[in-house]
């Protein structure tokens, strides 16, 4: 087996995200290293496609797309796989129909991240329900609570325990899954909107479904945001959603500020009405002297979710157990299909 691996020196190589992949593809067969700098990420492409034209598979380092052209698929005359961290996006540089006349799998591990933001997105819910930021600050500041069977409290919100909670869910994609499963030991009575997952997947979550967003948002104590920007999702969780929480609710953002009416959850924040955890913003970085990043119900964290050196190397890791998988007559744990390019071009319909 031949393989082609591109990867960046500065993002891939310095922090050795890919030794343990590249080990694992040696073990199989040769491995041809192509390394790009930033700035010079074109300059890289023409080595690759001139050893892409005879391996059998080829890896890229995560979050990177390289600029494909469908001549390159049609000249990898001995192309099986393309395993990458492509954050769902294939328009432009992937064709399905090509690679399916070439018998080419697709492979992206962007779901691969998937354990290391659920796991963040829990511990800002519990950060969030007991105030345990706020707590360290009393300390670090010389204070103490004025005697010990004082309750540590925040009058007017959802505040102590997470056991018993009822928790909304806005999607059931790769990290609400997972969010609901850590979320399991608590016995959480936990909603989901979903109209593009199926009853079955429901039953196998352990999750109930609401018919709509407002629905949802209405009887959620904590209301976890999980999905993705994309055409149909931009703005969904819009004023009158935000505006139907209960006053005192906790509100968990992960995911994109693209998908929520970023001034109508401010207006909430600021009116005393709602406390948040959120770890992304538009812009990014938010201006220094933005309000929101001293408001004491705001807990603000800067786009880290997913951002551990673990979750990287896992991600090409995985990327290259699947392209051995394919090449070995196994089933892939990633593999893209239309129906992520329909999910994320904004195409895909409803269930019935």
């Amino acid at each position: 087996m031949r393989f082609v691996v591109l990867l960046h020196e500065d993002h891939h190589i310095a922090s050795n995200f890919h030794g343990e992949g590249c080990d694992l593809l040696r073990e199989h067969g040769q491995v041809d290293l192509v390394t790009m700098r930033s700035g010079q990420e074109a300059a890289a492409l023409e080595p690759f496609i001139a050893l892409l034209k005879e391996a059998d598979a080829a890896v890229i380092g995560a979050w990177h797309r390289p600029a494909m052209q469908p001549e390159h698929w049609r000249q990898a005359e001995n192309l099986k796989v393309f395993a990458g961290t492509f954050d769902n996006r294939f328009a432009n540089w992937v064709d399905f129909d090509i690679l399916d006349a070439r018998g080419i799998t697709l492979i992206d591990t962007s779901r691969g991240m998937t354990p290391s933001v659920a796991e963040f997105a829990l511990a800002m819910t519990l950060n969030l329900i007991r105030d345990i930021p706020e707590a360290m600050y009393l300390v670090r500041e010389g204070d103490w609570q004025e005697h010990p069977l004082d309750a540590w409290n925040k009058p007017g919100f959802v505040y102590g325990d997470l056991t018993g909670r009822r928790v909304g869910l806005a999607g059931l994609g790769s990290i609400n899954r997972r969010y609901a499963e850590l979320l399991a030991p608590f016995r959480c009575d936990v909603w989901v909107y979903d109209p593009f997952v199926s009853d079955e997947v429901f039953s196998q979550y352990g999750v109930k479904r609401a018919n709509t967003l407002i629905e949802l948002a209405q009887s959620s104590e904590i209301f976890v945001v999980g999905l993705p920007p994309m055409p149909t999702t931009l703005e969904i969780i819009n004023r009158d959603v935000i505006f139907s929480l209960p006053k005192g609710a906790l509100f968990v953002l992960v995911t994109r500020m693209a998908v929520v009416e970023q001034q109508a959850l401010w207006d909430r924040i600021e009116a005393d009405e709602i406390a948040a955890a959120i770890d992304v913003f538009a812009p990014e970085p938010p201006p220094k002297e933005a309000w929101f990043r001293r408001h004491p119900n705001v807990l603000a964290t800067p786009h880290i979710a997913g951002g551990t050196d673990f979750c990287h190397r896992r991600c090409v890791t995985d990327a290259c157990k699947d392209a051995i998988a394919v090449l070995t007559g196994k089933t892939p744990r990633f593999q893209a299909t239309r129906r992520d390019f329909f999910v994320y071009e904004g195409k895909l319909k409803p269930l019935a």
